[in-house]
């Protein structure tokens, strides 16, 4: 993403914890109170090396058996893989799926999120297969930046065509972006590669700022909120946050069993 992506020698890059399930379930095991665990926070879990390690599946059934809710941010379809071990997460309490989805142009989207990311009927897709599966999905509209992906009818589209996924949430984040202080050079230098017009226009208003939103912020805002509400969906960044981390037990007084450990 030009917000978060992974390349060798950048300092974003990461390694994989093979031994990440095991530390898990010694520390679900210990505590006391059960909550959400968030996956895909620094990076989408299901890259391109899930398939070989396969840590992700690994991990989702350490939290199955231990009756954690999950939510995992992601942009590529390599979780239906897990979609047996997501349907009874949620049958057993809250499983969340974000998915993102800033732009309904298949080329300006692959300009803003990277190499190999799945299609806008792609995304869509995924979103209903999830949702048809009683999973909860949240999309998001996540980064809007000006000049590039925050006309207003372009958003408006958007979410008429997110409505009928069968989406709990459309989360427009307040129309904010907050560049981390760690990635804004690598940000800036990608938006001034990948969207050079637009970084023109958008520093001679702007500069490089830490922090902006979109323009006509007020009036955007209220007429998504307006429809995205209209639709019996969430909108409100915050409310979308607190659902989302909202652990909720729905087999109270079901027994474990000592033979069923996933590890």
């Amino acid at each position: 993403m030009l917000l978060n992506e992974i390349r060798d020698g950048d300092p974003m890059d990461i390694g994989a914890k093979y031994d990440a399930p095991s530390l898990l379930a010694g520390t679900l095991k210990t505590r006391r109170n059960k909550g959400m665990i968030l996956m895909g926070n620094l990076g989408d879990p299901y890259n391109e090396h899930e398939q070989e390690l396969g840590l992700v599946r690994k991990s989702l059934k350490v939290i199955e058996y231990f009756d954690y809710g999950v939510i995992i941010n992601t942009r590529r379809n390599g979780i239906l893989r897990d979609m047996d071990i997501l349907e009874n997460i949620s049958r057993k309490t809250r499983c969340v799926v974000e998915i993102p989805l800033p732009s309904l142009n298949d080329e300006k989207l692959g300009l803003i999120d990277g190499k190999d990311t799945l299609t806008v009927s792609e995304r869509l897709q995924l979103m209903k297969t999830l949702a048809d599966a009683g999973v909860i999905v949240v999309a998001s509209l996540y980064p809007i930046i000006p000049y590039v992906n925050d006309d207003p009818e372009e958003l408006m589209e958007t979410v008429e065509r997110l409505i009928p996924t069968g989406v709990a949430a459309i989360d427009i984040c307040d129309g904010r972006v907050m560049v981390r202080k760690a990635i804004r050079d690598f940000f800036y230098q990608e938006f001034r590669e990948r969207f050079p017009s637009e970084y023109k226009a958008f520093t001679d208003e702007l500069g490089e700022p830490q922090e902006f939103y979109i323009r006509d912020k007020a009036a955007v805002l209220k007429q998504l909120g307006e429809a995205i509400y209209g639709a019996g969906l969430m909108s409100d960044t915050k409310q979308i946050k607190l659902f989302k981390r909202k652990y909720e037990n729905k087999q109270t007084g079901e027994q474990l069993s000592l033979f069923d450990t996933p590890f």
